[in-house]
């Protein structure tokens, strides 16, 4: 995963390598984060002292020989202290080296007027060669740092591009099996018969897309909101879900920010991360401890932590933390996509993660995010009227995907609504049906990834033809999220619909686009969500 930028922590009883504490920055500058060197700090000081001790007696055996030349094994100390510890220790050593230098060459018979000019030069030649040494062991270390960071973030997007196509593929079957589930259970009901095998997919269909979810959370392919929002009032629900499904030994402490913590991104995100992150730390702890969340408003930043008192975290567990299918819990017992998608969310809102953990003792991850100023919409008493539902039965709806499993699932699975439905396999053939049939068409349901024209391309060939048609952009998952954004934001009429979905989903995102008036679904429509 990406290189962590080590911090100074403070001193606790613990042991000094049982503390570790870290900033995970997705967004940062490769070469701003710092490339920790193999060496320890005791041998670089060890070298360094040995050269400078060894210099007076090598003066002494090699000034009968070569003389004063032999003055440039001066540079030696200082260069390898520049390179080891920094140009201020490279100083340090100048000087020393200097002092030595004029006491070996004065008991060789230098005078004070002779020797001090030469010292003179030599210092400030040896300092310009140490300011150099310097310059190039921080160009040395960027360039490192640059290049694991470039490994990194080839390794993260390699994975999130296998992780989005992975989701889009899986989204399109669980479409195919959740269109078709209903469809049967529609029958089933008309006939009397059980269907709770039927039920049954339908949760697994859910299981499944919330699955795909994380993982398009972590390459950050999924549409994501981008409005402002009170960090507290996030805390506040997920304080309301983690307390109702902890044991009784673990409490959960909840420690609010005054002024109230404003930020701006996707609300919905931010809640699921810090789910995760709560989820992860229940595990750590068993059975008792206590978890805390808190909130906190800086100048420039607003953050929020979930801090522990678990096991703690190892090197080895901080090295693959926050990897994708990465997971310390029980085979069968985690997707190891939590942190991956916290991860995902945060490098998507440009924020940065510090972790913080210490064996035995517990882990505090904070995910730190910038503030806004305005604030976010004030909550009326009043509570506003639920969007009413809407019946499609007897609309017309064009259905265009290229899957044939997809498309014959929601032709049937809207066909059992009393829909009449058309159907096309691209683009083409979908503006083609769309003109023959545009008197009659109520909705249209276009696929965004298409071979061919795509989604977007069909979408705006049928706005010129008829600019008031209700079409829902479909997708396992958005690869131009921002153009989709900008879609939907300058056209009224279009609504954006996540696979799987079903006929309530369809319906919501209808009743968006539609003005009111239509009749409520009837109440044997299926229950699941998308």
């Amino acid at each position: 995963m990406p290189t962590y930028r080590v911090q100074n922590p403070p001193k606790r009883e613990t042991a000094p390598s049982d503390r570790f504490e870290a900033i995970l920055d997705p967004s940062a500058n490769p070469g701003a984060q710092q490339r920790s060197s193999p060496l320890s700090r005791r041998v670089k000081w060890a070298s360094v002292v040995a050269l400078t001790v060894a210099h007076p007696a090598l003066l002494v055996v090699l000034h009968p020989i070569v003389g004063e030349a032999s003055n440039l094994l001066g540079l030696a100390g200082p260069v390898v202290a520049t390179l080891l510890l920094g140009f201020r220790v490279g100083v340090f050593s100048i000087v020393v080296n200097t002092v030595v230098s004029g006491i070996v060459f004065t008991c060789f018979g230098m005078s004070a007027a002779e020797g001090q000019p030469k010292a003179l030069v030599s210092l400030l030649v040896t300092t310009v060669v140490c300011w150099g040494a310097d310059r190039l062991r921080q160009f040395i270390e960027q360039r490192r740092a640059m290049e694991e960071a470039l490994r990194q973030a080839q390794k993260i997007e390699a994975v999130g591009r296998l992780a989005a196509g992975v989701a889009h593929d899986i989204n399109n079957t669980l479409n195919a099996i959740m269109g078709s589930a209903f469809a049967l259970r529609h029958e089933l009901v008309s006939h009397g018969r059980s269907f709770q095998d039927l039920e049954n997919i339908a949760l697994a269909c859910d299981r499944g897309a919330q699955l795909t979810r994380n993982l398009l959370g972590f390459a950050r392919k999924s549409c994501a909101r981008n409005e402002a929002f009170s960090l507290n009032s996030v805390v506040r629900e997920v304080q309301v879900l983690i307390a109702r499904t902890v044991k009784k030994n673990i409490r959960v402490e909840v420690r609010l920010a005054e002024p109230i913590a404003f930020m701006r991104g996707d609300e919905a995100q931010i809640e699921h991360a810090i789910v995760n992150l709560c989820l992860n730390a229940v595990d750590a702890m068993g059975d008792e401890g206590t978890l805390t969340i808190t909130t906190t408003t800086h100048d420039e930043t607003v953050s929020v932590s979930v801090a522990d008192t678990g096991s703690g975290m190892d090197a080895q567990v901080r090295e693959h933390a926050f990897e994708p299918f990465f997971t310390t819990k029980p085979v069968g017992k985690g997707t190891g996509l939590g942190l991956s998608m916290v991860y995902g969310t945060v490098q998507a809102m440009r924020g940065t993660i510090t972790l913080s953990t210490t064996l035995g003792l517990g882990t505090n991850i904070t995910l730190k995010f910038p503030r806004v100023v305005e604030l976010a919409p004030t909550p009326t008493v009043s509570t506003p009227p639920a969007a009413e539902a809407y019946s499609l039965a007897g609309l017309t709806i064009l259905v265009i995907d290229d899957e044939p499993l997809v498309l014959r699932a929601a032709v049937r699975m809207l066909r059992t609504l009393g829909c009449e439905v058309l159907s096309a396999t691209n683009g083409r053939d979908g503006i083609e049906t769309f003109k023959a049939n545009r008197g009659s068409i109520s909705l249209a349901i276009v696929d965004l990834v298409m071979p061919g024209i795509d989604g977007v391309a069909t979408l705006e060939q049928i706005l010129e033809l008829a600019p008031q048609t209700p079409i829902l952009l479909a997708s396992g998952y958005t690869p131009e999220a921002e153009k989709v954004d900008a879609l939907l934001g300058t056209h009224p009429s279009v609504g954006y619909l996540a696979k799987p979905y079903d006929p309530s989903a369809i319906t919501a995102e209808l009743a968006k686009l539609l003005p009111a008036g239509r009749a409520a679904m009837p109440s044997s429509s299926w229950t699941g969500t998308g």
